[in-house]
This record gives structure tokens, C-alpha cells and sequence, in this order.
């Protein structure tokens, strides 16, 4: 058996829950004589809807634990459905294919006025999520509806010995010098950002794991990781999940040169 750090999932148009199950099982069949350390999913690969009592308004600066905690059991109910809707035989097999599986899930009030973006990070041997973490930065657009995971350190976690960080898509651009130089200075961006790159320079990462929901050019990520590959060294494996889309319109960069731009290391690409 053939043993790889990465795989990476990569997902084509607006997919549909089935069109993914096929995807899985897919890889599934065809890397049975691999064994990976992780798979990476895309960002907001599934979703889900607040529970009853969260669908009013959430402060979204400071969304209480218990609040948290709601949306993720919430979260937890539709990854687990997710997996128990996979063959038996299927799921066994990907467990030995993988140790550990990335999961992007959405949440939402029914009206879409707040949402959270979160990253599961499962393990495929005990069947379940060992760790929650989600989307703390911001764009623009989002700054006054996104309910932002404040707690840095869910980002930072040890696996298999190695070293490794999980962002969700915008986090990435905390390493971007022309969002950094516009950021305000003594404003939430600019302090979280400031606050999170000593975060992961005292930590030293290995791999680090981004989630992003679309990207048909590695130009959107492509100045933030040059200069992670400078301020962080320690790093020998980077992947950007790769949903790749445009919005209905055409991608930019055909999806071999989108793939061979967003990742440094051993990362195995299936679609």
C-alpha cells in the first residue's frame, strides 16, 4: 500500500448531496491500494439550518458556548447522517483508506440573515468529530452576518505527530499584504490577524488544510500562501480545497492549472 499525507476531494459545479456521495464512493474504488493521513473537503461542502431557538438574532461578536455548541450538535446530526447514508461496506473501506476527513459545513437562519462557516475535522476510525473550528475572518460582505469562531486555538491541532492548521476559505488572507495594508489599524481585522499569525508562529505547523467554497484561479490564494511558504518554513504540506465553480459563469483557469497552483507537497488530487 501506497502511503500519501493528502487527499483532496475536488469538486466540480454546484454539487448536490448525491452528486457527492458518488464522488466518495468513487474515491472510494479507485484508491483502494493507497492509504492517505487526511482527505480535504471544500468549504460548505454540506449544510444546515439553526435550531428552533437560534433563529433570532445572535450577536455574532460574542455568539455565547452554549449558543456554539447548539449549532454544532446541529452540524454533527447532518454529518452523521451524511455518512450513515453510505454503503456499510463502503464506509469500511474508507476507513482504511484515510485517518481523518475534513468536512465544510454551513449553517443558517431560515431567513440567511447569520451564518456560520465550520470545519469538522472526523475521525474515520472512532466515527466521529474530534474537533470544531470555523471561518474567523471575514470579507467585507460578510463582516456584519457572519457569526465568527473566536476561538483561535480550535484552529491549531495535533495529528498523527505532525503539526497541523485548519482554516476556513478567507482566514487564508490573513497572510495577504494588500488585505493587511488596507486593514484599519486597532480594527478587528488587523488585531485577529495580528493575533493569529503569532498564533502560527509559535506553533510552527507542518500542514496546513484551507477550506475555501469556490476557486476557479489559484490568484485568489495564491499571494497569501507565497508568503506563508516565507514566514513559516516549518510548513512541507499545503492544500486549498477546490470546489471549482464560478458562479455560472466560466472559470478563469482550466482546473489541472487551478490544482497544480493550490497546494506545496504530497497532495493526491481525485475528481
Amino acid at each position: 500500500m501506497v502511503n500519501h499525507k493528502i487527499a483532496r476531494l475536488v469538486v466540480e459545479g454546484d454539487p448536490s448531496e448525491r452528486k457527492l456521495k458518488r464522488l466518495l464512493n468513487r474515491f472510494i474504488s479507485k484508491t483502494n491500494d493507497k492509504h492517505f493521513q487526511f482527505i480535504i473537503t471544500p468549504g460548505g461542502l454540506l449544510s444546515f439550518v439553526f435550531p428552533d431557538e437560534l433563529q433570532d438574532h445572535i450577536d455574532i461578536d460574542k455568539i455565547a458556548e452554549n449558543d456554539l455548541e447548539l449549532i454544532q450538535i446541529e452540524a454533527g446530526n447532518v454529518i452523521r447522517k451524511f455518512f450513515d447514508k453510505l454503503r456499510k461496506s463502503s464506509f469500511e473501506k474508507l476507513q482504511k483508506i484515510a485517518d481523518y476527513i475534513t468536512i465544510g459545513i454551513d449553517g443558517s437562519n431560515s431567513k440567511y440573515t447569520q451564518f456560520i462557516e465550520l470545519i469538522a475535522i472526523y475521525n474515520l476510525k472512532e466515527k466521529k468529530v474530534i474537533r470544531w473550528t470555523g471561518k474567523f475572518y471575514p470579507t467585507e460582505g460578510q463582516k456584519r452576518r457572519l457569526i465568527k469562531f473566536n476561538n483561535l486555538d480550535s484552529h491549531f491541532i495535533v495529528l498523527n505527530n505532525q503539526k497541523v492548521v485548519i482554516l476556513g476559505c478567507h482566514d487564508l488572507h490573513v497572510y495577504n499584504p494588500r488585505g493587511q495594508a488596507a486593514a484599519k489599524l486597532g480594527g478587528y481585522k488587523k488585531e485577529i490577524a495580528t493575533e493569529f499569525k503569532l498564533k502560527n508562529k509559535q506553533f510552527q505547523p507542518d500542514i496546513i488544510l484551507q477550506h475555501p467554497h469556490t476557486t476557479d484561479s489559484p490568484k485568489i490564494w495564491s499571494s497569501s500562501w507565497n508568503v506563508v511558504e516565507k514566514v513559516l518554513p516549518s510548513v512541507k504540506h499545503y492544500a486549498s480545497a477546490i470546489k471549482y465553480y464560478n458562479w455560472g459563469e466560466e472559470p478563469r483557469r482550466d482546473i489541472d492549472y487551478v490544482l497544480e497552483n493550490t497546494k506545496k507537497g504530497d497532495v493526491v488530487d481525485f475528481y
